[in-house]
């Protein structure tokens, strides 16, 4: 299956109820390179950050490879969520995950060269 076939057969085990077949369909088109599915999967990483073995398991997931975690990372350096913020450390996290293909750290890289 292409992204977008991942995507959209997430959307449908989602909604029959289906979630853990949903979030690996969902998983799968986000490195795939489907933005909206990396869109979905951020937030589903984000909203799961509440303590610091959260934070380890998002580190441990950048670590092998997972551009999605790693832009979650990056997110909570810069909002100072668990970690303390670090904008050095922010962006350097976003350039990884977006030449590991995280089209979310790309538009947000491209955004703050245009300022």
């Amino acid at each position: 299956m292409d992204a977008e076939q991942e995507y959209q057969q997430a959307a449908l085990a989602f909604k029959a109820g289906q979630a853990a077949e949903g979030a690996e369909h969902l998983r799968r088109a986000a490195f795939a390179g489907h933005a909206e599915a990396q869109n979905q999967l951020a937030r589903v990483y984000f909203a799961q950050v509440k303590t610091r073995q959260d934070i380890a398991n998002l580190e441990s997931a950048a670590q092998g490879g997972d551009h999605v975690a790693l832009f979650v990372l990056a997110m909570c350096l810069i909002q100072g969520t668990i970690l303390p913020k670090d904008t050095d450390k922010a962006l350097t996290a976003l350039r990884i995950a977006a030449r590991n293909g995280n089209t979310m750290a790309q538009a947000m890289l491209d955004e703050q060269s245009a300022d």
